[in-house]
């Protein structure tokens, strides 16, 4: 399972529902798994509506596209059920084709991958195990009659322009970030005229090779952070020449991995573990405050506030459906990357000798399915479709210039930038500020100016982790 970085988005944002019934619209959208194959079986979608507040407002609704690919999306609806986007508009919440509720596979490879990365195995066992893992799931859902062909963006736009039809809007704005920007950029490009505008963070463009610039993207945004905290007088002095620091203890865990109990279990925590601990600690700007303190609980063998990064990780890893993120990673992303192009990322890295080998990386992908899509899902998206483009500034997984990139081909595109925000910008008063004043003026530029107030990283100069 190391040999695998994944995309996430919004992944701790759940409330409890306290909506009354009935102002929600439950449903199922039944859907052909694969539309290219007259005799596709069906799947059933399980859709959520939260009608507006104002019962009397005729806004154009939101469509929430979450991220993953591979994440549930009904969890949200407590923390959508006050929001303020709702006081006028529904908000409309489907689980994508594999997630959730809907028709979603092998639930429980997650806790088996997690229990893989417990132990300290060798490269080509971790494949091994990891490999043999998948094939069991693919058998399962051959059997099934599961057709993986059908797990991929346009599939999923489809869907959600079958949802569209069904409940009867005209038009209606799209709200996603990070695979949910994907997807809504696909939506945008195959179903212009359902779509009245979209509010998009975390760009990741079909033209965007992310496996070729994952190495290099996690580096840039890990030395900025430790930068900054070397510029910040606190935590440089509670945690001086992190840099040096961080590859010392790397390279100690490769021969000298740490052995320390994680919920009554043994956990062998090597390289490639802290490599991926310090992947997911980058994603918000509150657990990038704790980055330091991870460091330093590495080599000091203080293992504490690692049992406390691994509960989140450990979530994570049964928060994705790893056949859905698999499916949609292999047919979409897999045939525009190389393997000498992340080579040459790998060997130019500092600190590349902590990530696992590409060559681990393909082999899972190539042997998922054979499924591989044509160029126009490599090709920038073309649209004259009003659209809030939104970049964190220290985005470990879609950076700021694959937002740059993409809007030069939106005609009508605005962007925003958090140079103090991750990946998930949805903590931000700001951002919601932004974006409520573009869906309902979305041909004209709305003020920005309250994104341009600095919110430095509060370090965590104590322990345990924030």
């Amino acid at each position: 399972m190391r040999s695998w970085v994944f995309l996430l988005f919004a992944t701790l944002l759940i409330g409890c529902n306290t909506t009354p019934p009935d102002i929600i619209l439950d449903g199922i959208l039944e859907v052909p798994e694969n539309r290219d194959d007259p005799d596709s079986r069906t799947l059933k979608l399980v859709y959520k509506v939260l009608k507006a507040k104002d019962t009397t407002s005729r806004k154009a609704p939101i469509a929430y596209l979450q991220g993953g690919p591979g994440a549930a999306t009904l969890i949200m609806e407590g923390f959508w059920e006050n929001h303020p986007l709702r006081k006028d508009r529904d908000i409309v919440l489907m689980d994508q084709r594999g997630t959730g509720a809907s028709e979603a596979n092998c639930t429980e490879i997650g806790d088996m991958l997690f229990a893989i990365m417990r132990q300290n195995l060798s490269v080509e066992d971790d494949f091994r195990a990891t490999d043999s893992l998948l094939a069991e799931c693919k058998e399962t859902m051959k059997q099934n009659g599961v057709d993986l062909a059908g797990y991929n963006s346009r599939e999923n736009a489809a869907d959600f322009e079958d949802l569209r039809k069904a409940l009867g809007y005209k038009k209606w704005n799209l709200f996603g970030g990070s695979y949910g920007s994907r997807l809504g950029l696909t939506m945008m490009r195959d179903f212009p005229n359902g779509v009245r505008s979209a509010v998009l963070t975390a760009i990741l463009p079909p033209e965007a090779n992310f496996l070729n610039n994952s190495i290099q993207n996690f580096e840039n945004s890990l030395f900025s952070v430790l930068e900054r905290c070397i510029k910040n007088e606190g935590c440089n002095k509670r945690y001086p020449d992190l840099k040096e620091r961080l590859i010392k203890i790397l390279k100690k865990l490769e021969s000298d991995p740490l052995h320390f109990e994680f919920e009554g279990k043994p956990f062998v925590l090597n390289t490639h573990d802290a490599y991926l601990l310090l992947f997911v600690s980058l994603y918000d700007r509150y657990s990038i405050s704790n980055i330091p303190l991870l460091i330093e609980a590495m080599e000091n063998g203080e293992t504490e506030p690692l049992r406390n990064a691994l509960k989140g990780f450990e979530y994570i890893f049964n928060f994705i459906n790893w056949p859905m993120n698999y499916s949609v990673m292999v047919y979409e992303e897999f045939p525009f990357n190389d393997l000498a192009t992340m080579d040459q990322a790998l060997n130019s890295s500092e600190i590349g000798f902590a990530y696992p080998p590409n060559s681990s990386t393909i082999k899972l992908l190539n042997n998922w399915h054979s499924f591989r899509a044509t160029n126009i899902e490599n090709q920038p998206v073309v649209s004259e479709i009003p659209i809030l483009l939104t970049s964190g500034g220290l985005d470990h997984v879609t950076p700021i210039s694959n937002a740059k990139g993409a809007i030069k081909h939106l005609k009508n595109g605005y962007e925003l930038l958090f140079l103090d925000d991750a990946h998930n910008s949805l903590y931000n008063p700001c951002f919601y500020q932004i974006a409520e004043d573009f869906l309902n003026d979305p041909l004209h530029k709305p003020d920005m100016e309250c994104s341009e107030v600095r919110k430095p990283i509060e370090w965590n100069l104590s322990n345990p982790l924030q």
